[in-house]
């Protein structure tokens, strides 16, 4: 049975899936793994042609900060270690153009949805 932190983590990311289909964008993979760490959702912005990897940040409260603040240096590292591990690995062709986003999922208490933020490009900011 999977814990409440697990199950808390793909409430919020399929609401994360839900908010990117609903802006023009392609899902490919969700929960790619591999030695270096795991990437939530990668998906294909239309809008300009980027592939993203997409890192889900899920939280009931704001006590200890905002979903976004638990993407840390450490965390970025491995985002773009697992990008580049997607990359040497993939047989199918990708934009060779690519990003890294986080969004950030605020459910209530009863975990019903409260707000959803897209942080677009975290390395360049």
């Amino acid at each position: 049975m999977p814990s409440q932190k697990s199950q808390l983590g793909t409430l919020g990311e399929n609401y994360a899936e839900s908010y990117l289909v609903s802006r023009n964008y392609l899902i490919l993979c969700k929960n790619y793994r591999c030695r270096f760490g795991e990437i939530d959702i990668i998906a294909v912005d239309y809008s300009n042609g980027e592939l993203c990897f997409v890192e889900v940040k899920t939280r009931t409260s704001s006590l200890f900060g905002e979903p976004q603040d638990a993407v840390d240096y450490r965390k970025k590292e491995k985002i773009f270690k697992t990008a580049l591990h997607f990359f040497q690995t993939s047989t199918q062709k990708h934009p060779s153009i690519w990003r890294s986003d986080v969004i950030a999922v605020k459910l209530d208490a009863e975990r019903r949805f409260a707000g959803i933020e897209h942080f677009k490009n975290i390395f360049n900011g």
